[in-house]
């Protein structure tokens, strides 16, 4: 073995909080301690070294559990550590550490981060050290950790749980992590595969739309056409609708001066009823203010009132529920002062009884002890003459029956010596007739060692058989893995020849259209020459375009002008007729205004100034609102502060409700248990005082429902104390122990003693041999299979003793209902004392609720008069307030109307004064109307000429401009030819570079593929070489079966050989011995007849001497009959004696509990007079408060009533004035309102006026812009010229933009784009042939993998099947076992079966042997498999505690077996004394300190030699 385990340091992992250092040495190191002292956990800190990722498993719920977790004088750690120390490691670590000979594996975990591994200091995967420790055939859950259970386990485990040993025995736990990498890598190559399709299927949909998108190119074209001719018709239809809306905008303007007019003549009506309105509202309004702030005091004064109704309604209903909680408390006070007086009254008369019978005692007890002297007195005077006669005739009898017995054991033994000498004698033939003759043992011999010979021969011959077919096996696995590769390379070559081939004819078809795309792209080029005189025709278009363009021009800009002019002048002509009719009448209209608003403006300063004379200023009326505001907060607070007393009173109540409530609860609970107490202790005590020592039975703890059958079992002896406690009681319990050998109860019976929590041993026998059955059927049907001393009983009580004895069922029973009574009487104690502990704690949270809810009534009481007192105040505060908010209001209300019709006034005063100056400055400024008729014939002239100078510049226009669009969409298609052709002659060019250089590489790479295909092995070499190996494989085989079978002939000869040699050679020695310790027993057996004759000649002279006198019997038979009824009389006496002592005690008990308890009930009852007292004083007062506090809700209802009263009348005469003033209102409004509109209707006559001269010049404006900005349209729209007409070109115009858009960006790349797509493609393809080959590289990886594992799993289980049956035989001391492979062909799959045969049984499976042999095959089975794949370390946990001691023995001289032959080092934790004493040194766990372990370690041989030295020291001493 390369490997050791050296040391195991451990740190903060569990118990053990110091750390601490195991060291594994050589041989066996045993691990003892107390149960719960850590030895487990060293065992479970190496298992995590090694990495155990299960917490579970080390007896824990997460990892965190695994950290000391600290005691109550050691705090908690937050790392655990365990390092565990290799030695000649070399080869074994992963990656850079394969090389180092020494390696510490160390795993660390923090508290809630988890933990990591470090190799000499180094972080590694948890991976590598549990694939390190496997390779090593040791890990956490490897067989060589055998844990507490693990044995169990293993026989528990189902077959294919079983074939983990084998795997590790075979090494192959590590082949299984690598499989499952490889497995891992297959299904991510295969992943891969798949995106490599999905790419491909995206890259084919790409190339697919790629060849549409030329289409999109033509649409387009036609679209922008389509675009083009909407625009043009569209400006056309604008420039006719701004002509025509320059002429009706003209026309609105003239409509809008004749509306103006009527709107000023209606609005000066409105003014003059908006004046009348105003003048008569603010006395109607005055009076309204005045009723509504009546009506306002009288909402307030009636809230207030249902308010304070509402709290007497609620302190009435408060009191009525006090004084209900008073006389409950009054009626529970009673109730317990009268249990209190008759408890008193009963204690009182148990007291007289008592003491009665105290009184009586002595008496009692006197006469007992007369009678008991004179009966010890007789007796003894009897017992003496007892002796005197008994000595006679003991010495007469005596004399007789010594001289009969001598006869008889002379008789007996003479006739024994006869007969054991004629048998001893037949024996002796018969063992020499039976002995074999030397001759027949030295043929046996020669017969044996022939046939080892011929055996050693076969085993050699086998075991050069199987190493043939393992060289075979190796070389086929070679050969198919080389032919496997040689195919592989082969198809992959091909593949690649057949690929690169393709590529290359793809890019020679790619490189050949291209050029030809490239010739066709050339050819539609347009020459320099026709482009130039295309651009000449364009430019000689474009300028006679402009000369017509810049002629239309002038015309229109002439033809503007003049039709300007005349609109000016005829504009100017009627302006000035209107302006005259108008100037008159506004010079009149101003007159009459100016007199009007001389006399209002006189009338409103005269009002103002009476309304500022009556105004109350505004610094009173917020003296008094502030008043008002303090005194409502000061009653808001106050309410605050009343409801959170009144808040705080009730729940103080409630609390202290509740709490009298528990507190009586409690007490009446409290009195009802001490009554049943002392009623179930009397009951008791009458059946139990009379034992001075407490009954045995009383220690049990019965479940509800076995009274019965207890009390049946134990019968009599229920009330019986323990013979230890009391040893003179007359009945009495004795601990006698287990029965040596007891007897199984019936399978369908259960143990009494089982279903007790505790038995004491004193009745460990009598309730150990009870069974319990479900029915009294199953009784019946058991009774006849009891043995001696059991018994049967049910749940009610029908009871089988084994004799034959039977109880029927229902019985009455006085002991079970004891049983029960006590049962009772311990929980009924229990609840008790826990409730008696909680008795102070509620009366104190009483105490304190009365005294809250006293200080909560005092508060609520200050509160309401706190709050009546801020009522009046506030009551006050606001009828100051309303009045001056009413002469304040009535105030500002006259300002507000006055001031803006006097500011109204003298606006319009000078607005009229303005208005007559400027009416009559416009009149005199007026020009002579003969001027304005000559400019306008002038003008009108003027456009007649210009009208026909711009039809004739539009024709010319119309016709350039389609001459320069015709030459222009001539060069633009020609030149659109040249640059597309350009365009894709561009792209092509550097793309046929591109192609020739890939021609070039594929060219190359083809002809590497055909070089590697050349190069490559040929396949039918490799496959003739595979099936040469496959033959010689399976000659290998047979050659091996072959040898196996003469093995297996000559295995069964040698043991069928041995086997007649050692029997022959135990019967001769057998035999030999007998004879030679039978023959010197003949001679003796002859003396000794001799003597025997003799002797039996001397007895029956001395019989015939002996004589007997029989008249001695009679008397002594008579006088023994007396003392036996002395005796008894004696018993009597006594145990009257010992009643009346009992009776003594008892009663003294009794009278010092009655005492106990009157002294309590009358100190209750003095308490519950007091409650009583308290409570009713409490009723009395709640009594007074609740009939004063019941009147207050009617007379709160009566203020109630009168408020009403009042409130209605204020209603009545705020309506009676509101409506009123909603009366002018209304006129008021609807006159401002016609006022409003007539001045509404005269803005919008004069915005009119405005909008239409605004719309014409803005009409006009449009067409000049529309004229200036854009080119007159060639075409004249014909027909529809309204927005529907417009809105149609818009929309179409907006669709053809949208399907323009729609189409996108065209492509002009496509072809470049699908080539690439192509080549893209092509790539995919290609990679998808190497992910496949990779796939199946990786899949006759695992085959490989799995093939291996097979092999070596197989030859592993010969091995360890080999090793299982010879540790049987060992374990058991004979017998025979093997192993097999079960559920699958498959051995990676199999399930691992043991079939075992003990000496003197059948063979069977392991789950069907008893609990030692199961356990003594499980270890045949781990160290088989230690045997065949030695681990460098071994632990076992407690796995010897199944063991008797003789198998220990075997046990540990198998461990010591193990030791010499494989170097294993062992670590034994255990109990035995046995087997500590095999090992070589151990190691004590011990926890001086609670929860702490600490390790101390002795070495046996150096403790065992410094005990040899010490006694040699003494003996030389």
């Amino acid at each position: 073995m390369s490997a050791r385990f050296v040391q195991l340091r451990i740190a903060g992992f569990k118990s053990f909080a110091d750390p601490v250092s195991v060291d594994i040495l050589p041989g066996l190191t045993g691990i003892v301690g107390p149960n719960g002292c850590g030895k487990s956990n060293v065992v479970e800190a190496l298992r995590w070294a090694m990495g155990e990722s299960s917490a579970r498993s080390l007896r824990g719920g997460e990892m965190d559990d695994l950290i000391f977790a600290g005691t109550t004088s050691r705090p908690a750690r937050n790392l655990a550590e365990v390092t565990l120390v290799l030695e000649n490691a070399r080869g074994l670590g992963p990656g850079p550490f394969a090389g180092q000979d020494d390696l510490e594996v160390s795993r660390r975990a923090e508290r809630g981060s988890g933990s990591d591994y470090r190799l000499n200091g180094k972080a590694i995967r948890a991976r590598d050290v549990q694939t390190l420790f496997a390779d090593l055939a040791s890990g956490a859950r490897s067989s060589a950790m055998v844990s507490q259970g693990r044995v169990a386990m293993l026989v528990g485990a189902r077959p294919e749980e079983r074939r983990t040993i084998l795997e590790e025995a075979a090494g192959i736990t590590g082949l299984h992590a690598r499989r499952h990498e490889a497995e891992l890598k297959l299904r991510a190559t295969e992943t891969n595969l798949t995106r490599a399709e999905d790419l491909r299927t995206q890259l084919e949909s790409r190339l697919e739309g790629l060849t549409g998108q030329s289409e999109q190119a033509s649409r387009y074209r036609e679209l922008s056409s389509s675009l083009r001719d909407a625009e043009v018709s569209l400006l056309a239809l604008l420039h006719a609708r701004a002509r025509q809306q320059v002429e009706r905008a003209k026309l609105a303007a003239v409509q809008a001066r004749a509306a103006l007019i009527a709107a000023e003549d209606a609005s000066e009506t409105s003014v003059l009823a908006d004046y009348e309105a105003e003048k008569s509202l603010p006395a109607i309004r005055e009076a309204a203010e005045l009723a509504r702030t009546a009506l306002e005091r009288q909402k307030v004064a009636a809230e207030s009132v249902a308010l304070e109704e509402q709290r007497a309604a609620q302190a009435a209903e408060a009191a009525a529920e006090r004084l209900r909680q008073s006389e409950a408390d009054r009626d529970a006070a009673r109730s317990r002062l009268e249990d209190a007086s008759a408890t008193l009254a009963r204690l009182e008369e148990d007291m007289a009884a008592l003491q009665a019978a105290r009184a009586s005692l002595p008496d009692r007890q006197a006469e007992a002890e007369a009678s008991l002297t004179g009966l010890q007195a007789a007796l003894q005077e009897a017992s003496e003459r007892l002796e005197r006669l008994t000595a006679e005739a003991t010495a007469a009898r005596a004399r007789s029956e010594q001289a009969l017995a001598a006869l008889e054991a002379a008789t007996l033994r003479h006739t024994r010596l006869s007969e054991d000498h004629a048998v001893l004698k037949r024996q002796i033939e018969a063992l020499q007739a039976e002995c074999p003759a030397q001759e027949a043992l030295n043929e046996a011999e020669t017969s044996v060692q022939q046939a080892a010979a011929t055996l050693a021969a076969c085993r050699e011959a086998a075991d050069a058989a199987t190493q043939k077919r393992s060289e075979t096996q190796v070389a086929l696995s070679i050969a198919r893995n080389a032919a496997d590769a040689t195919k592989a390379r082969h198809i992959e070559c091909e593949k690649a020849v057949a690929t690169a081939t393709a590529s290359l004819n793809g890019l020679r078809k790619d490189r050949d259209a291209l050029a030809l795309r490239k010739e066709q792209t050339e050819r539609e080029l347009v020459p320099d020459t026709q482009r130039s005189a295309l651009a000449q025709a364009v430019t000689e278009a474009e300028a006679v375009r402009t000369q017509a363009v810049a002629a239309l021009e002038a015309a229109e800009a002439e033809r503007a002008a003049a039709s300007t002019a005349l609109v000016e002048a005829r504009g100017r002509m009627q302006e000035d007729n209107a302006t005259r009719a108008s100037v008159a009448g506004a010079v009149q209209t101003a007159e009459s205004a100016f007199r009007r608003a001389e006399q209002e403006a006189g009338t409103f300063a005269r009002d103002l100034a009476s309304a500022e004379q009556n105004a109350v200023p505004d610094t009173v009326l917020e003296q008094v609102q502030n008043v008002r505001a303090e005194e409502e907060k000061r009653l808001a607070d106050a309410e605050t502060a009343l409801a959170n007393a009144e808040e705080a009173a009730t729940q103080a109540a409630a609390e202290a409700q509740e709490a009298d409530s528990i507190l009586g609860a409690l007490k009446a609970e409290l009195t009802r248990l001490k009554a049943q107490i002392e009623g179930l202790s009397q009951a008791l005590g009458a059946d139990e005082d009379a034992d001075e020592a407490a009954p045995v039975s009383g220690q049990l703890d019965i479940p509800d429902g076995l009274e019965v059958a207890v009390a049946t079992v134990l019968a009599e002896g229920l009330d019986a104390p323990d013979a230890a406690v009391a040893p003179d009681s007359p009945r009495s319990w004795s601990s006698l122990g287990p029965l040596a050998s007891p007897r199984a109860l019936p399978v369908q019976a259960t143990s009494l003693a089982s279903l007790l929590p505790a038995v004491p041993p004193a009745l460990s026998r009598a309730l150990g041999q009870a069974g319990l059955v479900a029915t009294v059927a199953d009784g019946d049907a058991l009774v006849s299979a009891l043995q001696a001393g059991q018994s049967l009983i049910t749940r009610d009580g029908a009871f089988w003793r084994w004799d034959g004895y039977r109880i029927v069922a229902g019985q009455p029973s006085a002991a079970a209902q004891r049983l029960a009574q006590r049962r009772i009487l311990k929980e009924t104690q229990l609840r008790f004392d826990e409730r008696g502990s909680d008795l102070p704690a509620v009366e104190q949270q009483a105490a304190k609720a009365a005294q809250a809810r006293s200080e909560a009534t005092e508060a609520v009481r200050t509160a309401r008069m706190a709050r009546a007192t801020f009522e009046g105040s506030l009551g006050k505060a606001r009828a100051a307030e309303a009045e001056t908010s009413r002469r304040h209001a009535a105030a500002r209300a006259r300002l507000d109307a006055v001031r803006p019709q006097y500011e109204r006034a003298t606006q319009a005063l000078a607005a009229a004064r303005q208005a007559v100056v400027g009416a009559q400055a416009t009149q005199a400024a007026l020009p002579a109307p003969e001027v304005l008729r000559l400019a306008h014939e002038e003008a009108r002239s003027r456009d007649q000429k210009a009208t026909q100078m711009e039809a004739a510049a539009r024709d010319s226009r119309r016709k350039a401009d389609a001459a320069f669009e015709q030459a222009r969409r001539v060069q633009q298609e020609t030149e659109t030819r040249h640059g597309s052709a350009e365009s894709r002659l561009a792209t092509m060019l550097p793309e046929l570079a591109r192609l020739d250089s890939e021609l070039v590489k594929g060219e190359e790479t083809v002809e590497a593929a055909r070089l590697a295909l050349a190069a490559t092995s040929d396949p039918a070499s490799a496959a003739a070489t595979l099936q040469k190996a496959g033959t010689t494989a399976q000659e290998a085989e047979q050659a091996a079966v072959s040898a196996r079978a003469k093995l297996d002939a000559a295995g069964q000869d040698v043991t069928r050989l041995e086997t007649i040699h050692r029997a022959m050679q135990e019967k001769a020695l057998e035999i030999r011995s007998r004879l030679s310790a039978t023959e010197p027993r003949l001679a003796t057996l002859g003396v000794e007849l001799a003597e025997a004759a003799e002797t039996l000649a001397a007895a029956e002279r001395t019989c015939a001497a002996a004589v007997v006198d029989d008249h001695i019997s009679d008397p002594v038979e008579a006088l023994r009959q007396t003392i036996t009824e002395l005796r008894l009389e004696e018993q009597i006496g006594r145990e009257a004696r010992a009643a009346l002592v009992a009776e003594a005690g008892a009663l003294a008990s009794r009278e010092s509990a009655l005492q106990d308890s009157l002294s309590e009930w009358t100190a209750r009852a003095s308490a519950a007079k007091e409650q009583m007292a308290e409570a009713q004083s409490r009723f009395d007062v709640v009594s007074a408060e609740h009939e004063t506090l019941t009147a207050l809700p009617d007379e709160a209802r009566q203020l109630r009533e009168r408020t009403a009263v009042a409130l209605a009348a204020a209603e009545e005469k705020f309506v009676t004035a509101n409506t009123a003033r909603e009366a002018a209102e209304t006129r008021l409004k609807d006159a401002q309102e016609a006022r409003r509109r007539t001045e509404g209707e005269l803005a919008t006559a004069r915005e009119n006026l405005l909008r239409s001269e605004g719309k014409s010049e803005q009409a006009q404006a449009i067409l000049d812009q529309l004229l200036a900005e854009t080119p007159e349209p060639p075409t004249v729209p014909v027909g529809d010229l309204t927005e529907s007409a417009e809105t149609g070109l818009r929309r179409k115009i907006s669709r053809l933009t949208r399907e323009r858009e729609e189409l996108g960006p065209v492509n002009l790349r496509a072809d470049i784009e699908a080539q690439e797509a192509e080549r893209q493609i092509e790539v995919i393809r290609r990679e998808h042939g190497e992910i496949e080959a990779a796939i199946a590289r990786l899949r006759g990886s695992i085959g490989s993998l799995n093939k291996e594992g097979r092999e070596r799993l197989m030859a592993v289980f010969t091995q360890v099947d080999h090793h299982f049956q010879s540790l049987f035989s060992r374990m058991f001391g004979g017998g025979r076992a093997h192993l097999g492979l079960v559920g699958s062909d498959d051995p990676l799959q199999a399930g691992l079966e043991i079939y075992a045969q003990p000496p003197g049984k059948k063979l069977a499976t392991l789950s069907l042997l008893s609990g030692g042999e199961q356990a003594l095959t499980a270890l045949s089975l781990i160290f088989a498999v230690f045997r065949c794949n030695p681990a460098p370390i071994c632990v076992l946990d407690e796995v010897d505690a199944p063991l008797d001691d003789a198998n220990v023995g075997r046990f540990c001289a198998l461990l010591g077996d193990m030791v010499n032959e494989a170097g294993t080092r062992f670590l034994v934790v255990t109990h035995h004394q046995l087997t500590m004493a095999h090992m070589d040194r151990l190691y004590g766990v011990t926890m001086q300190e609670r929860g702490v372990s600490r390790v101390l370690s002795v070495d046996l041989d150096k403790a065992a030699a410094m005990a040899g030295e010490r006694k040699k020291e003494e003996a030389h001493a």
